[in-house]
């Protein structure tokens, strides 16, 4: 680059947002849009993969281009993608996805369709199929790059043609992948051409060499990934994560050294690449994952592991984010540069605890042989790469609806409308309250689990992926979508949230209700109803009382184990129509603020639209013990039993983690916490003073970052609902 790094980051940062595509490579996203929604809408006798893979064509064809000459990541396209704050779908997926997945769900599955919109509308969940969490096997893509695979699928549909049968479903699905990639080939040649007017040489000779051959250099196989990530991404499907990179990159990161290269220019070409994704402005963040140990127990740390955090934490950027895979025998250098990076607010990380992940996977039946090649995905998912569709997100479930339902007979408050079945208003103890509440939580898991099932089987016919398919060798070799279940483990799982909500409410029926009498189901019924107005002594009891999820008390923490067990034993690893099982998380990512607009209030005083608890995390105030008294409560968990998701959100003053001593004491807490069974751990270091003056003054805080869910912020650009979560959470410290 004629720049440093330095010199060229103003430029590069807001680049998506600012484009200024050449009106001269193509037609505007508008047009583009306009064309693609008329294939859309008109009749058409062509099997779904051809039509939308000759859409796919069209759209690369004619899509507009942009050459950065201040970033080795030098091209975009104009596809319609809005980035004023994050990115936004794009044409095709307007067009063709949305547009097809409401039309085929109403037209196949009307009664079921309906059944959802309306448990949608109560706040209960809304099921539908995962397309938008993925993990291609990027160690076929780099064997093969573009050329390669299109090659392979092309052998692939000879070897059929010539068997003795074959369906032709498969040469479909085949005949969608060659349509595809021969688009892109012709892309990447219209880009090698308009990119010889810039002054980008280094650029052009790399398009020019991954047209006809896999990544040979560490700037190609970064060129590589993002290429991919573009094509892949164009419609619904996002690749939920680059891989372990410090293994995949490994080799060309050592060839570039001994090709002469020096760790300045090394540490150069991965700013610019960590930098693109910041400017790309996605949802969520684009995840990598990095350490992690064998099926031994071996560390498979290595030196571009700690220069990967390095060039991380000299940004200061959120954007990717960073996914380290924790064990016993990790290099602890790692810990304490990833603990001293979240102490100073970098804090767009998330450390995953190997021994409970292989755990879970050997519950599911699924050796450490396999499991080892794990990668997190999205928030902190784990998928084995290569080998695992799981769809990690295909809704999110709102546990306290449940209660809701349980309390009100299966009517819900804010609507009026019978969500549930019919069960009784009065009981004469507890323990019928509680089967109450989960013959509601069954009936509302069965009913998702079902319909997300049913979707499955028209996943080609709503959503054909020959690109992300196509980074498997059983889909090429088979002539069969990813979404037609052909590799080793085709699992499915369920996100369930509002844990300390619904354990509160239920300790405070125990306790006020049954034990204490001091009010009756009906009378709490009336003050739900009524939003506690005329009630407010009895909210500040409820509120006021010790027995809360968080703290480590026996009343709530049993509470908490006879639900998470009663979930895990009906449904953890449940065997599916797809020939795989079920996985369960307890998260909730941003449903817990959304969700609880169409929640009412509930029985441990929390008021109608006031958030659901988030994650593992204890009602915003509740708390009080302090962060290992959280722990301990969170220890509860089986988390093996919910190994999709069961992260530790941490928030602490820095006080508690200030100097040597500080920093030692973070990461011996950790320790403790990962021994004794925690999943993953994530959090913020900040304080409450700090966190009122940025909502006072956010032109003085731009850039204080805040650990959300899976992904990070700006603090400044939070909805003021959610700034004032984390002040409340920030006043127990």
């Amino acid at each position: 680059m004629k720049h440093s790094f330095a010199e060229n980051r103003p430029f590069i940062e807001n680049e998506f947002e600012n484009a200024h595509f050449d009106i001269s490579t193509g037609e505007s996203a508008q047009a583009l849009y306009e064309a693609l929604l008329a294939m859309q809408n008109s009749d058409t006798v062509k099997s779904r993969p051809i039509f939308c893979a000759e859409a796919y064509a069209y759209l690369l064809d004619r899509v507009q281009l942009e050459i950065n000459e201040r970033t080795p990541f030098s091209v975009k396209f104009n596809i319609g993608v809005d980035y004023t704050y994050f990115a936004r779908p794009d044409i095709y997926d307007q067009a063709l996805y949305q547009n097809q997945y409401l039309k085929i769900c109403a037209e196949r599955f009307p009664a079921e369709h309906a059944k959802a919109l309306e448990r949608m509308d109560a706040g209960t969940s809304y099921p539908r199929t995962d397309f938008w969490h993925t993990v291609p096997n990027w160690t076929y893509l780099i064997e093969n790059g573009f050329s390669g695979i299109m090659q392979n699928a092309k052998n692939s549909k000879a070897r059929l043609l010539q068997s003795a049968s074959y369906e032709q479903s498969q040469i479909d699905f085949l005949d969608s992948v060659i349509i595809r990639y021969e688009a892109i080939l012709r892309l990447l040649n219209r880009i090698y051409t308009y990119s010889l007017q810039f002054d980008v040489k280094e650029f052009s000779q790399c398009i020019k060499n991954l047209i006809s051959a896999p990544p040979r250099t560490l700037y190609e196989i970064l060129q590589f990934s993002v290429l991919y990530l573009y094509f892949e991404e164009i419609g619904t499907e996002r690749a939920r994560s680059l891989g372990p990179i410090d293994q995949l990159y490994l080799p060309f990161f050592e060839k570039m050294l001994a090709d002469g290269h020096s760790l300045h220019e090394i540490k150069e070409l991965f700013r610019y690449f960590f930098i693109h994704f910041t400017a790309t402005k996605r949802f969520a963040q684009q995840p990598f994952t990095i350490c992690g140990s064998d099926e031994y127990g071996n560390d498979r740390t290595n030196v571009l592991s700690h220069l990967l955090l390095e060039v991380y934490d000299e940004l200061n950027i959120y954007d990717p984010k960073i996914h380290i895979r924790y064990h016993k025998a990790l290099d602890d250098t790692i810990m304490t540069k990833v603990l001293s990076m979240i102490r100073r607010g970098n804090s767009s990380l998330c450390i995953v605890n190997d021994d409970e992940v292989y755990r879970g996977y050997e519950k599911l039946g699924i050796p450490k042989s396999d499991a080892q090649h794990y990668v997190l995905l999205g928030c902190y998912e784990p998928i084995i790469m290569g080998m695992e569709e799981a769809e990690i997100g295909p809704h999110w479930h709102n546990l306290v609806k449940n209660v809701e339902f349980a309390l009100h007979g299966g009517r819900d408050i804010l609507t009026g409308k019978q969500i549930g079945s019919k069960t009784p208003l009065d009981v004469e103890s507890f323990d019928e309250f509680l089967e109450i509440f989960y013959t509601h939580l069954d009936e509302s898991l069965d009913f998702e689990l079902d319909y997300i099932q049913r979707q499955g089987e028209l996943n080609t016919l709503i959503n054909p992926s020959p690109i992300y398919s196509s980074s498997f060798s059983e889909c090429i070799e088979q002539g069969r979508d990813v979404h037609e279940f052909p590799l080793k483990y085709n699992n499915l799982s369920f996100k369930l949230f509002g844990l300390a909500t619904v354990v509160d409410s239920l300790t405070a029926i125990k306790k006020f209700v049954f034990d204490q009498k001091t009010i009756s189901l009906a009378e709490l019924r009336k003050a739900i109803c009524a939003d506690f107005v005329g009630y407010e002594d009895l909210r500040a009891a409820l509120r006021s009382d010790k027995d809360k999820y968080g703290n480590n008390l026996p009343l709530p923490d049993e509470i908490t184990r006879q639900v998470t067990n009663h979930l895990a034993d009906r449904y953890r690893g449940k065997k599916l129509a797809r020939g795989g099982v079920l996985r369960l998380g307890l998260d909730s990512i941003n449903w817990c603020m959304i969700h609880a607009r169409q929640t009412a209030a509930t029985p441990d005083g929390r008021k109608t639209g006031d958030p659901i608890s988030k994650n593992l995390c204890a009602t915003n105030g509740m708390d009080r013990n302090g962060i290992t008294a959280y722990m301990q409560s969170v220890l509860k968990i089986d988390s093996a039993d919910f190994f999709n998701s069961a992260v530790l959100d941490f928030m602490l003053h820095p006080s508690a983690v200030e100097g040597e001593k500080g920093l030692s004491d973070f990461k011996a807490l950790l320790k403790v916490f990962f021994a004794h069974g925690g999943f993953a751990a994530q959090g913020n270091i900040v304080q409450g003073d700090t966190l009122r003056k940025a909502q006072l003054h956010p032109e003085q805080y731009s850039t204080l970052q805040i650990r959300v869910c899976g992904w990070n912020e700006y603090f400044t650009k939070l909805s003021k609902i959610m700034q004032d979560s984390f002040i409340a959470q920030s006043e127990v410290l």
